[in-house]
């Protein structure tokens, strides 16, 4: 059975990407997620104001290698130093079973929940809020 890891980059910062306003985390923090294990690897944004959601397929690449883990920490290190509360690596066996995911997240200290896509990935909920894509990046 496959292994699915979820990359999660808490962020100290609230956002709404549509409005173009970013300030300090006063509810809920913004995230970047990395999914690996399904079939593509895939890169997840979520903008806390006004529960936005950027979702990205990173498609295979031209070598045939994976996309490793430790590329996704390094990214999410670069690209988010500034403003990285924490960063967690989470692993499921199966991102479908409730108790053990109720169980990784507890572990980790995350009080929201995951959230399984039919298209092929999940991203960390923070809050339990509806996310939906409202916004497309410029």
């Amino acid at each position: 059975m496959p292994e699915f890891i979820l990359i999660v980059a808490l962020l100290t910062t609230e956002s709404s990407y549509q409005s173009e306003v970013e300030r300090p985390v006063v509810a809920v923090a913004d995230t970047a997620q990395f999914w690996l294990g399904s079939k593509m690897p895939w890169r997840i944004r979520t903008y806390a104001i006004d529960h936005d959601i950027h979702v990205y397929s990173l498609g295979a690449r031209s070598d045939g290698s994976s996309f490793q883990a430790s590329e996704a920490e390094a990214h999410l290190r670069k690209h988010y130093s500034e403003v990285l509360a924490k960063l967690v690596v989470l692993k499921f066996k199966d991102p479908n079973n409730a108790t053990e995911v109720a169980q990784v997240l507890a572990t980790h200290e995350l009080k929201g929940t995951l959230e399984v896509a039919s298209a092929g990935f999940a991203f960390y909920n923070p809050d339990r809020g509806k996310y939906t894509t409202q916004s497309q990046p410029k």
